[in-house]
């Protein structure tokens, strides 16, 4: 206190003048709401324009490195697309052209075939059966081939093979004939299974059986009874001089015996014992001096005869 008494007034003025000046120079700037809202507007609107220029500026980059990138990605692909086209192109005109020369050379068409020999059936009857003839190799089926071939009567299976470019192999196997029926004036072979087909020669070794009490021929791959067969190929075994025999229903075989009658055998397999019964009724007709016009040994056990 004895220290501010002894300050002069106008020391005491200056420094109440340096502190209100002081104080006058450090108090904020009074604004009103709406100055504070239009600065904060300023603010925002200078941060806006810096943020969106810089981000045109990447924009630009960026857009104008994606549109190059795509640029190239698109020609990449046409060019792609474009070869692969040619490509195709190439492929297709290539296999169009070899398809027409394949289907219009003549060396692809079959005008014969390779038999393997056969001993009954002629090489043209095979030969129309196949339905090869005129046609390129590349549409024929050779598994119908056979299926065609094997329906041909007298014929078992075929076999047919192919060689490049136009050669038809084919091997026959036919079946072979054991009797020749003739009736009504028609003659046919039969197989060892009783089937019918056609005699296509004249085979001198074949036993002929006639059928005597028939109006009307027999066709192709009918049925002989099995029993027919069994006794017609034991009489020609037991009596080879036997050239011919007859057939009727009721009688079964017979043949025309060298001494002037007719000998009746029935069917089945035992002509050995008809036989037998038929030979001791000849030998005692003989010995009684009658000479018969029928035999008939059909039923072996009750064996009979007509003058």
């Amino acid at each position: 206190m004895s220290v501010l008494r002894n300050l002069t007034p106008s020391f005491l003025r200056r420094v109440n003048v340096t502190q209100s000046s002081a104080r006058v120079t450090t108090m904020p700037i009074s604004r009103t709401p709406r100055d504070l809202d239009e600065a904060r507007k300023k603010r925002k609107i200078n941060k806006r324009r810096i943020r969106n220029g810089n981000r045109i500026k990447v924009e630009k980059n960026a857009f104008a490195r994606r549109t190059g990138k795509i640029k190239s990605f698109k020609i990449s692909i046409l060019l792609d697309r474009v070869g692969w086209r040619f490509a195709s192109m190439g492929i297709i005109t290539l296999f169009g052209l070899l398809l027409g020369h394949v289907v219009t050379n003549e060396n692809f068409f079959v005008d014969s075939i390779e038999l393997v020999s056969t001993k009954y059936v002629p090489g043209d009857e095979i030969y129309r059966a196949s339905g090869v003839h005129g046609m390129n190799v590349f549409w024929i089926n050779p598994a119908a081939v056979e299926s065609k071939i094997a329906s041909i009567p007298g014929v078992k299976n075929a076999v047919v093979e192919f060689e490049w470019p136009a050669t038809l192999y084919v091997e026959v196997t036919e079946k072979e004939p054991i009797i020749l029926w003739k009736q009504a004036g028609k003659s046919v072979w039969v197989d060892e299974y009783g089937k019918t087909f056609p005699a296509r020669q004249h085979l001198n070794w074949l036993l002929p059986i006639t059928v005597d009490d028939a109006t009307e021929p027999l066709g192709i791959d009918e049925q002989i009874p099995i029993d027919v067969l069994e006794g017609a190929r034991q009489l020609k075994t037991l009596r080879p001089n036997i050239e011919l025999l007859h057939y009727d229903i009721g009688q079964g075989l017979s043949y025309q015996d060298g001494r002037d009658w007719r000998g009746y055998f029935g069917t089945g397999n035992n002509m050995g014992t008809k036989l037998l019964v038929y030979e001791t009724l000849i030998e005692n007709l003989m010995s009684r001096g009658i000479w018969p016009k029928v035999i008939s040994v059909v039923e072996p056990g009750t064996p009979f005869h007509r003058e």
